[in-house]
């Protein structure tokens, strides 16, 4: 092969990746969007360990955050808990938010809000 052949071969392998890297990127679709409900990464910087964890409400429905209630704090979990099935007075606990320190406590404060 001659040096003009192996110029052409170059170019031409140049060429094609080009055009196959515009095809991969430039088909004018649009940026996908985020599923309704979905969480965005915080601005803030992450809570430091120790901070505790909480139950709350989240959307209107029972949550475990990992933070401090009123300060910064990180959706864990959601529960499958209707804050509008629930009375008054455990609508407001929660909205001021309820510390627990284990999984046992965590347990016992889910229960008391579905039980009887």
């Amino acid at each position: 092969m001659t040096r003009v052949h192996r110029w052409w071969v170059v170019a031409a392998a140049c060429v094609a990746f080009a055009a196959g890297f515009l095809m991969a990127h430039a088909t004018g679709r649009p940026t996908p969007v985020p599923p309704e409900g979905a969480l965005e990464a915080a601005d803030e910087p992450p809570c430091q360990p120790g901070d505790g964890r909480y139950v709350g409400l989240h959307a209107g429905k029972v949550a475990v955050f990992e933070g401090a209630p009123g300060g910064c704090h990180r959706l864990v979990e959601e529960k499958p808990i209707d804050a509008g099935d629930l009375p008054a007075f455990q609508r407001r606990e929660l909205e001021a938010g309820i510390p627990f320190g284990d999984d046992a406590e965590l347990f016992q404060i889910i229960e008391g809000l579905v039980g009887p």
